[in-house]
């Protein structure tokens, strides 16, 4: 794994208890996301070191908010719907089986978009509104963190979104 950090975080009316684990597998990984739920648990950290990290809020209705960092100064939201294609030139025999996995996954929840333009999710410790764009399903997140945990890179086959409202001039 290319992630030396795995925090979450445990909400106990205002007070947060956080959980790490130092160099954890896939599994604590997904369980983790998978465990994102109402008040209690609502964001799950993925840090390769101070200046790479990957943060997954949300849960809440099944919708996730992922944003992403190589170098702490660019900040990426993972965007919905998936817009990809993966051309039969772009899939050698290695990457047959993920490519196969990650069109499954993604099909599996596509055809629930039926949304207002805002969800109301809870992102470490705090409700708010978020944009129908940026807000995925658990198949996109789970892909785009697995991706994410091996490489350290953010998954190329899903479209992300520089977050503007972080940039300085």
């Amino acid at each position: 794994m290319f992630v030396s950090k795995l925090y979450t975080d445990n909400w106990t009316g205002n007070r947060n208890e956080e959980n790490f684990i130092e160099n954890p597998n896939w599994q604590q990984i997904k369980t983790a996301i998978c465990d994102l739920y109402s008040n209690t648990k609502t964001l799950v950290s993925l840090e390769v070191d101070d200046e790479s990290y990957m943060m997954i809020g949300g849960g809440n209705a099944g919708k996730y908010i992922v944003t992403a960092t190589l170098d702490n100064e660019v900040f990426y939201y993972l965007l919905y719907p998936v817009d990809y294609e993966i051309a039969k030139s772009d899939v050698d025999a290695k990457n047959n089986n993920l490519s196969i996995f990650y069109q499954s996954l993604i099909n599996a929840n596509n055809n629930n978009v039926n949304s207002p333009n805002e969800q109301k999710l809870i992102v470490g410790g705090q409700a708010g509104n978020y944009s129908d764009k940026i807000c995925v399903n658990l198949p996109q997140c789970l892909i785009a963190a697995i991706t994410f945990a091996e490489s350290g890179e953010l998954e190329p086959l899903f479209s992300w979104e520089e977050d503007e409202s972080l940039v300085t001039a």
